[in-house]
């Protein structure tokens, strides 16, 4: 799982300095610096929270030392005592480790997927922009080499799109993973939270035995009983 999380964030890195190298470029109402400043610090921020997320989920695959008994209070209280996560045997414990790491990864797949498409939303308006600024140009010397400069462009930006989409899609797959185990542990609250007291089924209950050790006695009764009485389509006797 580290060597899949390092893969994400290589790719994530290639993918920000893709990314702020198409979009230095100005748009008609925006100023080019404004516009790589704003660039670059939304790209660091996206890389930065994959970053922290995906290491705050890798580190419960390593075995990150976590707390395992709360802290008491008073100055000569003993440290806390602390524990690998592999070796918490307590389900509550773990769970306090897991959630706020699963919703971490949660929030930051959800940020990363969406800064991809962005990406991808704003690099084919740019491309778009440059494709008709090029074609606007008289002289055919100039037009071609504006050409040329675009097909350059549009080569660099393929590769950070390829890359991009390696890495979302290895991001797709550890989701998977975490979505599963978050299932499992889920599954264990379920189990652990449920009761039933399965001894209570495998006796016949003693009302039940007591009447039938009587039931002899109640077919003799019925049978005298029956003997005795008239039928009501018999004869009346007079």
């Amino acid at each position: 799982m580290q060597d899949s999380l390092r893969f994400i964030l290589i790719a994530v890195s290639a993918g920000v300095i893709g990314y702020i190298g198409w979009t230095i470029y100005d748009e008609a109402t925006e100023s080019s610096a404004a516009r790589m400043s704003e660039s670059v610090h939304l790209a660091q921020a996206q890389a930065e929270s994959m970053n922290s997320s995906l290491s705050q989920i890798g580190a419960i695959g390593k075995g990150k030392q976590s707390e395992f008994f709360p802290r008491t209070g008073g100055s000569t209280s003993p440290p806390p005592a602390t524990l690998e996560v592999s070796e918490i045997r307590d389900l509550d414990a773990l769970m306090l480790e897991w959630e706020p790491r699963y919703t971490a990864a949660k929030t930051a797949y959800a940020k990363f997927h969406a800064s991809i498409t962005n990406a991808k939303s704003r690099a084919a308006d740019y491309f778009a922009q440059q494709s008709a600024l090029t074609e606007r140009m008289r002289d055919p010397d100039n037009q071609a080499e504006a050409r040329l400069e675009d097909e350059a462009e549009l080569v660099l930006y393929r590769q950070w799109e390829t890359q991009a989409d390696l890495a979302l899609e290895k991001a797709n797959e550890i989701g998977i993973q975490l979505d599963d185990m978050d299932a499992n542990l889920r599954k264990m609250e379920l189990r652990a939270d449920f009761v039933f007291d399965d001894s209570a089924f495998l006796v016949v209950p003693a009302a039940i035995n007591e009447l039938n050790l009587q039931l002899f006695e109640f077919q003799v009764a019925s049978e005298n009983i029956k003997l005795s009485a008239d039928s009501p389509f018999g004869i009346q006797k007079q």
